[in-house]
């Protein structure tokens, strides 16, 4: 038994050495399509916000929940790790326009900016759990 035990631990080691690759090889196969908590900082504070992306080819479409509810992704764009997409809210006769920016990480996460008429941000985002 004890002759088995360094090849069965070897074993067990390469298998969960596999499974992990495979995760983050489908996770980069993927895009940036999924569930996603983004976060940034502003002057008023660290602000969140929940995304749902869906990439088809150099597309991008999807939503993202803010204080007034789901909004969708306009403009949406991917080239190679780098993906765009614009949202548009509307409050009474007035329309905000904010424009994000980023990467899709090697480790998974993306980060960029978003640039609205006060400025530019940068933002960080993690695949979402549960």
């Amino acid at each position: 038994m004890m002759k088995r035990l360094p090849l069965l631990l070897g074993a067990l080691l390469a298998l969960t050495t596999s499974v992990a690759a495979a995760q983050e090889a489908g996770a980069a196969k993927a895009g940036v399509t999924g569930n996603w908590d983004l976060s940034w900082e502003t002057p008023r504070g660290a602000m969140t916000m929940k995304a749902e992306f869906k990439q088809e080819g150099e597309t991008l479409t999807g939503r993202l929940e803010t204080r007034g509810g789901w909004q969708d992704v306009k403009d949406g764009k991917v080239s190679g790790s780098n993906f765009s997409f614009v949202l548009e809210m509307t409050r009474g006769d007035q329309t905000f326009r904010q424009e994000f920016k980023g990467t899709l990480k090697d480790d998974g996460t993306i980060a960029g900016t978003i640039t609205t008429p006060r400025g530019e941000s940068p933002f960080t985002g993690k695949r979402a759990t549960g």
